[in-house]
């Protein structure tokens, strides 16, 4: 057996395993430092005052810039550290972030509202305050299924298909996508660029994960529902996770929704049973048996490639 092409599922699996340790709160996530750089760029160089055309080319500018920098520094980092197998697990360490939602075990009514919103706010755009507890239970399931696959799946998807360097820049484009949000006025033009790559890059991911939640459904639904629902989506791709989610868990997801006091009409996914409490906890069970669905298939694939 080769044991060289072995390595790279050997530095996936031992980032994964740290990563899901709860040994980092959130809020000192090495990517909150890009967070706040993204922000401070937006902040000086997004001119409302300035043309759609010039706030759409000066995002481009900044992803360009912000891309280039990042890997600079990635670069330095590289040379600083000789062994390629640390450098490797430290930057995975560095780009997945497993989004969760802790409940407390009893039902705390209006106290349970707060709790998540405390938790869903800061990664989230949406107005929630006027949301009911059943729309609080609604967003936090499509907040779990996207921000976990844009944060977890797709990083693994990049590395495993092309490398630590495409999942690096991947990873960087999706942090000035949701620090330059598009969906905000203010962003509109600026974070187009950013969100274009985005939606191209999170594609595959999207669509691999969709697949695997209906592989896991205790009912499939026919393929034809999932199609027709991704389609009425504003993209597809994310429709298409979102209606397959949707179809696992047998609620109802999307609907409209409202970004600093604009209403956005978005369709109904799924089936029109509403979010419950205990759904969210079912969302999170459903999203880690798809990981370990993910890295049985790749170890598969890795042990397949190293025999041959």
């Amino acid at each position: 057996m080769d044991w060289t092409s072995m390595q790279s599922v050997f530095i996936l699996l031992a980032a994964i395993i740290i990563a899901r340790l709860p040994l980092c709160p959130p809020r000192y996530h090495p990517t909150q430092l890009l967070n706040n750089l993204f922000s401070n760029i937006a902040n000086k160089v997004n001119n409302a005052q300035r043309s759609h055309q010039q706030q759409y080319i000066a995002g481009s500018l900044a992803t360009l810039v912000m891309l280039g920098f990042i890997l600079a520094i990635a670069v330095v980092i590289q040379f600083i550290v000789i062994e390629a197998i640390i450098f490797e697990l430290l930057l995975l360490l560095c780009l997945l972030q497993w989004e969760k939602i802790s409940l407390p075990e009893i039902n705390l009514g209006a106290l349970e509202k707060q709790t998540i919103i405390s938790q869903i706010q800061p990664r989230i755009l949406r107005d929630l305050d006027q949301l009911s507890l059943l729309g609080l239970h609604k967003a936090s399931i499509e907040n779990l299924c996207l921000r976990n696959s844009y944060q977890w799946f797709a990083v693994i998807f990049w590395y495993s298909c092309l490398g630590i360097w495409p999942a690096i820049i991947y990873r960087v484009i999706q942090l000035m996508a949701h620090n330059w949000n598009s969906k905000l006025v203010v962003n509109h033009q600026f974070g187009r660029p950013a969100a274009s790559l985005l939606q191209l890059l999170s594609a595959p991911t999207h669509v691999i994960l969709a697949c695997t939640l209906r592989s896991l459904q205790r009912a499939t639904s026919p393929f034809s529902n999932l199609i027709q629902q991704a389609k009425q989506w504003h993209h597809f791709s994310s429709g298409l996770l979102l209606s397959s989610f949707a179809y696992s868990l047998a609620i109802q997801l999307g609907g409209p929704r409202k970004y600093q006091g604009v209403m956005l009409r978005f369709s109904q996914l799924g089936h029109s049973q509403p979010a419950q409490r205990n759904d969210i906890h079912r969302a999170q069970q459903k999203l880690t048996l798809a990981m370990v669905v993910w890295l049985c298939f790749i170890s598969a694939i890795y042990v397949l490639i190293a025999i041959k």
